[in-house]
């Protein structure tokens, strides 16, 4: 092998490594989501075929 294959194995372990080790330690940020008590879901445009009231 030569210096220049080398020095790239080296660079492109470095990289998988340090994408392991943030893999394990990066914890992403709790989002609190408020969804209002009078929430509802209105579905529109359903076939006969599918409605929930049967």
């Amino acid at each position: 092998m030569n210096k220049s294959n080398m020095v790239e194995i080296i660079v492109y372990s470095l990289i998988i490594i340090a994408g392991i080790i943030m893999l394990f330690v990066y914890k992403p940020k709790e989002i609190e989501y408020e969804i209002p008590k009078n929430f509802e879901i209105i579905r529109e445009g359903s076939s006969s075929g599918d409605s929930l009231s049967k």
